[in-house]
């Protein structure tokens, strides 16, 4: 009986989840959700097997930015979605570092493929600001297979320095 119950809201869980889909939200909401996602989850990892991902950072006139690159695919990566934040800034009044949410254009990477018109990227940059020189950034990356078919998630947690 424990088994059932738990299968009936695993469905529900999963069913919940997919109504927040890159399809179906529109992409303000969808931000929102992710950014509310990241803020709530709690392991991250520090490194992903699918894909090499940096942060770099570069000192500007009100502060830092930093750049968050995912590049070196491992496997065939579909529509890839990126958002960064810091703990404790509000996203919801200042734009998060993000790729594919708001664009049309969807992003691909294939291992040693790169064709840009047809949208194969070699990998994808993501840039926002903070005022700190030193910071941790919470990173969601999401992509598909090649017949969308599978989803796969991943959060990750870069340490920033300036100067390193």
């Amino acid at each position: 009986m424990r088994k059932i119950i738990t299968l009936i809201m695993a469905l529900f869980l999963f069913c919940g989840c997919s109504q927040i889909g890159k399809e179906t939200a529109d992409p303000t909401e969808r931000y929102r959700y992710l950014v509310e996602m990241i803020e709530e989850h709690e392991a991250f990892a520090s490194a992903s097997n699918y894909f090499d991902i940096a942060v770099e950072m570069a000192k500007i006139e009100s502060g830092y930015r930093y750049y968050i690159t995912v590049d070196n695919p491992r496997i065939a990566m579909y529509d890839i979605e990126l958002l960064a934040i810091e703990k404790d800034v509000d996203y919801m009044n200042n734009m998060a570092a993000n790729v594919g949410i708001f664009e049309e254009t969807q992003y691909n990477m294939v291992p040693n493929q790169a064709n840009s018109e047809m949208g194969y990227v070699k990998g994808v940059v993501a840039s926002g600001v903070t005022n700190n020189p030193q910071t941790t950034l919470y990173v969601f990356v999401q992509f598909k297979n090649s017949d969308y078919s599978l989803s796969h998630s991943e959060f990750i947690r870069l340490d920033a320095n300036y100067g390193e």
